[in-house]
């Protein structure tokens, strides 16, 4: 039996699909840097770099939530799809990850997820170029 936030999902998949595939969204990447180990001797190991392939939709914030603090002029906002084009699960993103969008780098600088009642809908993530 499906719930409601199953129904929830479903459309924010649906939604935020690449055009494409019939939805209104785009396609992005989530590139992100897992930190390198530290070892004795100065060898510093490059860091393991993670891509992920999903669909989203960028938008900008209004000028009443721009403080030059926590959203400078220049944010976005990126609605990420909970799903990755392959069908997998989108990994949730983190600060500093970055999401290539329409060509650009944003770095994240926040993260909030649409978790309703432990059922995955989506993220919206600060993006920062």
């Amino acid at each position: 039996m499906t719930t409601i936030y199953d129904r929830a999902r479903a459309l924010a998949v649906r939604q935020l699909a690449p055009l494409s595939a019939g939805g209104k969204g785009a396609a992005l990447t989530l590139i992100h840097n897992a930190p390198s180990e530290y070892v004795p001797g100065g060898i510093i190991p490059p860091t393991a770099e993670t891509r992920s392939d999903g669909s989203g939709v960028r938008t900008w914030y209004n000028s009443k939530d721009i403080d030059g603090v926590q959203v400078q002029r220049d944010d976005v906002k990126i609605i990420v799809s909970p799903q990755l084009l392959n069908g997998a699960d989108m990994p949730t993103p983190k600060v500093n990850d970055v999401v290539l969008f329409d060509g650009v780098n944003y770095r994240i600088q926040n993260v909030k997820p649409w978790n309703y009642a432990g059922v995955n809908c989506g993220f919206v993530v600060q993006g920062r170029q």
